[in-house]
């Protein structure tokens, strides 16, 4: 993986600021608690509004499954950042080159994430969901590609 492609989700100082989402703390800390939660329902075949991202951890390459808000578009998944760039699994795809979504019953091998535009990003979702985005200040969408056709 060549160094441009890692510091494609860096964060630059000045942005990080913008990049925060508006409740940030506040979904943060629900998160931790609601992810034991979200986590058997998403991936599952009548549930398109969360994949599940399958990864192994940068130090321990113990196994993690982390729910995520993910749409399927043409080629891959846009996924949005709510709590920014410096996630575990965004970090740990990142030093993979890739690793595996999980949305509607099926898993796709994916590539390393690449920041996207917003509005490409947010265009992806369904209105209800782009709404509950906007509200919540969420500015930050990566696009993780196909890495072959076939399911695993």
């Amino acid at each position: 993986m060549s160094v441009a492609s890692k510091s494609n989700l860096t964060a630059d100082p000045r942005s990080s600021a913008r990049s925060r989402s508006r409740f940030g703390g506040l979904l943060w800390r629900l998160s931790r608690l609601t992810t034991p939660l979200t986590l058997p329902l998403a991936g599952k075949r009548w549930n398109p509004l969360f994949a599940v991202v399958e990864h192994r951890g940068r130090r321990t390459r113990r196994r993690y499954t982390t729910p995520v808000a993910a749409r399927r578009v043409a080629g891959g998944f846009a996924i949005s950042l709510p709590y920014g760039a410096q996630v575990d699994w965004c970090q740990n795809l990142l030093a993979a080159g890739g690793g595996v979504i999980r949305w509607r019953a099926h898993a796709y091998r994916v590539t390393a994430p690449e920041r996207i535009a917003a509005t490409t990003g947010l265009a992806a979702f369904h209105p209800v969901q782009r709404l509950l985005l906007r509200i919540g200040g969420v500015d930050g969408y990566v696009l993780v590609r196909d890495m072959d056709s076939g399911d695993l």
